[in-house]
């Protein structure tokens, strides 16, 4: 696919090209102590208390986890890394499970590796990279508390990695051990999903506990500017409902009774400044786009989990007009009742794009018990893996697409996708 070009300059797309290989929240801080309900967190300055001394005094707790963060009861097996803005520049972590904690840092200047920027200014993938183990390296309290937890824990290691920033780091691909394992990264080694605080009337709260989506898939897919032929084929093994008019897709989002397993679209993003412009769909027809607020301000009933394979789709922005309230596609479908969203965290290729969903969606059809996580795992895992074994242009932009791929939801959701009896719609 050609290299879309920006519309304006600022509006961005989906599925832009990488460069090809050359070689193949403003708070004091200090005497703090963390409160919060099942999925926020508030930070009320108390003299002569700190966060860590509150944990050692409950029995059992290294980590105030059931104050913290999400649900009151966290398994064993699960562990919580929570970014905190300090000021428009700074950020700061914290984490733990049941034993180890990751007590506040000191705050760290921002850093400007997004991988929707890095791609933008042209940086080539053996130049992210590289950037990528600078930044892990300088993160040596942030890897020695990862390598504990790993070493440490039940072998089913779970990571919630809750960032409240607008600052995209890709955490995904921070290296553990930079200098004797170049390879090793950890949404590659550890099944890692992504959370954030979602405004609604009822709170939506992470669970923790196996969960199954089983039911019928519906698509939209715009065909007439991306080749989607590779996810067709899997998506019509599947019976799925398919439509290429996207106003059709979104009526039946409306007027549908039951719950789907399974929402897929294949389409472009457009990404905006300003939240007005955010959208999906054909890129040169204003009349085939569905926008955020759109969908927003129509009843919409989705359910199980929800996979936007369209560039920015798991990215955030600031309201135009509100101050630090977040919006995009993510926390919108949470809102509507998905049980689980899959987006993107900048420009992704076209073929690359269609590949990770085929075999993401195979990986559903084949596996009886791994949870969407868990086979996102294993899909970077294997980029991973080939670029180790054979470093060439198109491993490379593999490896750095392949990251862009973020899921947020419960780590132990299972999609079960099974043929339906369904249809193709135009």
């Amino acid at each position: 696919m050609n290299l879309i070009q920006r519309v304006t300059s600022s509006l961005s797309q989906n599925r832009a090209k990488l460069p090809k290989s050359n070689a193949l929240a403003e708070v004091s801080m200090e005497n703090n102590v963390i409160q919060g309900n099942n999925n926020t967190i508030t930070i009320i300055n108390h003299s002569g208390l700190s966060a860590i001394a509150d944990a050692q005094k409950a029995d059992m707790e290294v980590f105030p986890l059931s104050k913290v963060y999400i649900t009151a009861q966290i398994p064993p097996e699960v562990a919580i890394l929570y970014i905190q803005a300090d000021g428009k520049d700074r950020y700061r972590l914290m984490g733990g499970n049941s034993e180890i904690t990751l007590q506040l840092t000191e705050p760290y200047e921002k850093p400007d590796i997004s991988l929707d920027v890095l791609v933008q200014k042209g940086q080539t993938p053996e130049k992210i990279r590289h950037t990528i183990k600078c930044f892990s390296r300088h993160n040596l309290v942030l890897r020695k508390w990862l390598n504990t937890v790993i070493q440490k824990s039940d072998c089913k290691k779970y990571l919630v990695i809750a960032d409240h920033t607008n600052f995209e780091i890709p955490w995904e691909l921070l290296q553990l051990r930079p200098e004797s394992f170049p390879y090793e990264y950890l949404g590659a080694l550890v099944t890692t999903v992504r959370w954030q605080n979602i405004d609604s009337d009822d709170e939506i709260t992470l669970e923790f506990a196996p969960e199954e989506c089983c039911g019928d898939t519906i698509a939209y897919t715009n065909h007439q500017e991306l080749n989607v032929s590779e996810e067709i084929m899997v998506l019509k093994r599947l019976k799925a409902n398919i439509f290429d008019d996207i106003a059709k897709f979104h009526g039946h989002l409306q007027i549908k009774s039951t719950n789907s397993s399974f929402i897929y679209i294949a389409a472009h993003g457009i990404f905006s400044k300003d939240h007005d412009d955010i959208a999906i769909g054909v890129l040169n027809n204003e009349k085939q786009q569905l926008k955020l607020i759109d969908l927003d301000m129509n009843p919409l009933k989705t359910g199980g989990i929800v996979f936007l394979n369209t560039c920015h789709s798991g990215q955030h922005q600031t309201h135009s007009r509100i101050p630090n309230c977040r919006v995009g596609f993510v926390e919108l479908f949470f809102r509507k009742g998905a049980k689980g969203v899959i987006g993107t965290l900048g420009g992704v290729g076209d073929l690359y794009a269609a590949r990770i969903a085929r075999d993401l969606m195979q990986a559903c059809w084949d596996s009886s018990s791994l949870s969407v996580a868990a086979l996102l795992r294993d899909i970077r895992a294997k980029v991973v893996a080939d670029l180790e074994k054979e470093p060439t242009q198109h491993n490379h932009l593999a490896f750095i697409y392949t990251f862009m791929y973020v899921y947020y939801g419960n780590p132990m959701t299972v999609l079960r996708l099974t043929p339906s009896g369904g249809q193709t719609n135009d």
